[in-house]
């Protein structure tokens, strides 16, 4: 499948450059679950050699939206319900932990507000804008600093793969439902604000009542 060329920033690595066009392509729905990709096809489309194609195959692969075959090319995986709820099982165990940690240091909760509030910014000026893409890595910005807060590396690493999955299962829904997009973005606001309040209880409830609602899937845990 021949896919459609897009900008990179001037210093960024070969590897750095097929690994967003293929994923961005994913994220987007541009490249649909079950296609095949080859190297051949992105080395083509961005003018590499295939070395650094076939490493951000690889990383693709890692980060679960590629299944590779070798000397045949890569297939899309696919984001069925099952994939998704467990992806989101993992958020909401993750996150929520989060914001038991940041409430035991309430001197760092104006700062990580401030932060939260400026992505929510950014995801309404990307839906306004009817970037779907922008507002996906936004949403996953968002859930991802607050994760942020448990100081685990070991956290990062996990929420730092699931991340280009994350992100196209919130693209899957802008897409399907824009009229939703206002209220997610609402919800975002509701959560800023649990967890400047402290209450973990409640910030639990909304963050599943976001997920379920949002992903259409039945009550989660």
């Amino acid at each position: 499948m021949q896919l459609s060329a897009r900008s990179h920033p001037a210093g960024s690595s070969a590897v750095d450059r097929a690994y967003t066009h293929v994923a961005e392509a994913i994220i987007s729905g541009e490249l649909a679950a079950s296609a095949l990709i080859t190297e051949g096809d992105v080395a083509a489309s961005l003018g590499l050699s295939r070395t650094p194609v076939r490493e951000a195959f690889l990383a693709l692969e890692s980060a679960g939206l590629l299944r590779l075959f070798p000397k045949k090319g890569a297939i899309v995986t696919a984001a069925d319900d099952t994939e998704t709820a467990e992806l989101l099982q993992v958020r909401i165990l993750l996150e929520t932990k989060a914001v038991q940690v940041l409430g035991e240091r309430p001197s760092q909760i104006d700062a990580v507000e401030a932060e939260l509030t400026a992505l929510i910014q950014t995801q309404t000026d990307a839906a306004a804008a009817g970037d779907l893409l922008a507002y996906a890595r936004a949403d996953h910005r968002f859930h991802a600093r607050i994760v942020d807060e448990t100081h685990n590396s070991v956290i990062d690493g996990i929420y730092a793969r699931l991340g280009p999955r994350l992100e196209r299962l919130v693209h899957r829904v802008a897409a399907r439902d824009p009229d939703s997009i206002d209220r997610l973005i609402a919800e975002h606001r509701l959560l800023a604000e649990h967890l400047r309040a402290g209450d973990t209880v409640a910030y639990d409830q909304a963050l599943r009542a976001h997920l379920e609602s949002g992903h259409r899937l039945p009550r989660m845990l």
